[in-house]
């Protein structure tokens, strides 16, 4: 219950995450045409996270740390039988070490770029499915897996979710252009 007077906080909707993931895509391309290694690793990146916070959003998923974003790509990986998504978060996360790292060459960054388009795509896909209930093709160490994430993904904590906007401080963040102008 909110005071009289104060809107309810709430975190961004997963519209406004999956937005950002596309244009973290687009900033990711124009960064490594520019030659910026550095910065497109780390758009690259920015945009699977994205994607993935606006999954787990829609789901009332924890991720607001790197261990949630993991979680959760594991776990709608093995929950809609999407396995490719395990290979391709781990390509792409190698990028935010890139950013600090800087040993990738350029066509390194470009397939990374392609990988994440790839991987945003399918976590978009997913969040217009419903979550599957029956787990019966996983292997028993798959459901054990499985249930610890979503565990960790479910659980309450009592530390900071992050940013959290208004109504009206949400209507007021500048907009993500979702077309390709931006």
């Amino acid at each position: 219950m909110t005071s009289p007077g104060r809107e309810q906080k709430r975190a961004s909707p997963p519209e406004r995450y999956e937005a950002m993931a596309a244009h973290k895509l687009r900033q990711a391309q124009a960064e490594l045409d520019r030659g910026d290694l550095q910065q497109a690793s780390e758009k690259v990146w920015g945009a699977a996270a994205q994607s993935i916070k606006a999954l787990a959003q829609q789901q009332g998923w924890n991720h607001h740390a790197h261990n949630y974003l993991r979680d959760a790509a594991r776990y709608a990986a093995y929950a809609w039988g999407r396995e490719e998504l395990l290979d391709l978060y781990d390509l792409v996360s190698l990028m935010h070490t890139n950013f600090y790292e800087h040993q990738e060459w350029p066509d390194v960054v470009q397939r990374r770029i392609n990988n994440a388009r790839t991987f945003t795509a399918i976590m978009a896909e997913l969040r217009r499915a419903d979550l599957p209930q029956d787990q019966s093709h996983l292997t028993p160490d798959q459901r054990e897996g499985q249930e610890r994430r979503l565990r960790a993904l479910t659980r309450q904590i009592t530390h900071s979710l992050g940013p959290e906007f208004t109504p009206g401080e949400l209507a007021a963040l500048p907009p993500v252009d979702p077309g390709g102008n931006g």
